[in-house]
């Protein structure tokens, strides 16, 4: 990638953004590198690393359309898991108009998971395999689900072309990050945070339900992978026709894990530690434990498009990440 290019990033001070943040320094002149934050706080995170800081608030379209408008790369990880459709239409806005004002296609890629596809409950195991390939089933989704009105807008901004427009949908994400904010993921340390309260770990109903998964160093190369795809190939990053623009989304998973023995093992590493008292873990019923503890399913196909990049795993796996040091956690 470019030095030269002028880089946008939302969500900078977050786990995965703050991990790309700082791969992307290794070979990006920083001068170049903007971050959006909300207060003065998060700017002086970031301050320290030598990008640009701009404090503004993301619900502010116009703003933001004008910002993007400035950009030729933009990775945006300030994504709720409902709403922000308004902040994703501006920057496909802004990217469309300067893609016609300087002829030169710029790029977004937007972070989505699979929360949109959740199903089950109460540690039930699944057995409906998605893959990213399936472009009826993600059209069919309704607006309802996590993430999915706001991933449609990129998807018809991939169908229109004038941009080169992905989504990445991960699944849990886990390792430690790098970034100046935050470096801890959502799931695992839910689990964590649960048994360290109440004094012994705890799975959801069976424990047998099914969720991908990738370290979050794996998932930062595949942004990285995604952009430098779409920088040397302008024009073959419009979507595949009848794709309805969902050519453009692609996994970002590489393994499935059950959660259940994934806990057991999250408890014997704690109770090792001295950590809790209790040895084991018990089930519990959906809702009762913290938030992002799931009894449900949510998995899909190690990407195909992904592996076409020379997309594979570098870092340990999660079986392996919980042995070698669980993350630390807030009581």
């Amino acid at each position: 990638m470019s030095t030269d290019l002028k880089v946008l990033i939302l969500g900078a001070t977050g786990y995965i953004g703050g991990t790309l943040l700082v791969t992307l320094l290794k070979d990006h002149t920083s001068s170049n590198i903007t971050t959006l934050v909300r207060d003065e706080a998060k700017k002086a995170l970031l301050e320290p690393l030598g990008v640009k800081v701009v404090i503004g608030n993301v619900e502010d379209a116009s703003f933001l359309q004008d910002l993007a408008e400035q950009h030729d790369v933009i990775y945006n990880f300030a994504v709720p898991f409902g709403g922000g459709d308004a902040s994703i239409q501006a920057l496909v806005d802004g990217l469309e108009k300067r893609a016609n004002t300087t002829q030169v296609k710029p790029v977004l890629l937007q972070t989505s998971g699979t929360g949109s596809i959740m199903y089950g409950s109460n540690g039930e195991a699944g057995t409906d395999v998605w893959k990213d390939s399936d472009h009826d089933r993600w059209e069919a989704l309704p607006d309802t689900a996590f993430f999915h009105s706001g991933d449609k807008i990129v998807a018809r901004a991939a169908e229109r072309g004038v941009i080169s427009a992905y989504i990445i949908m991960s699944p849990t994400v886990y390792g430690q990050g790098t970034g100046p904010g935050n470096k801890l993921s959502l799931q695992v340390p839910a689990y964590v945070r649960y048994a360290k309260r109440t004094g012994q770990a705890a799975y959801i109903g069976k424990g047998e339900n099914i969720w991908g998964n990738v370290h979050v160093q794996d998932l930062t190369d595949l942004y990285m992978m995604v952009a430098r795809h779409a920088l040397s190939n302008p024009s073959s990053t419009k979507a595949t026709p009848g794709s309805h623009g969902w050519s453009n989304l692609i996994y970002g998973g590489l393994d499935t894990h059950t959660w259940g023995p994934i806990i057991n093992l999250v408890s014997d590493q704690l109770h090792t530690r001295g950590d809790i008292a209790n040895p084991g873990a018990r089930s519990i019923e959906d809702g009762q434990g913290d938030m992002y503890m799931f009894g449900t399913n949510s998995f899909m196909e190690v990407s195909e498009k992904a592996k076409a990049l020379g997309w594979k795993r570098r870092q340990p796996t999660l079986e392996e990440a919980v042995k070698l040091a669980l993350p630390v956690s807030n009581r």
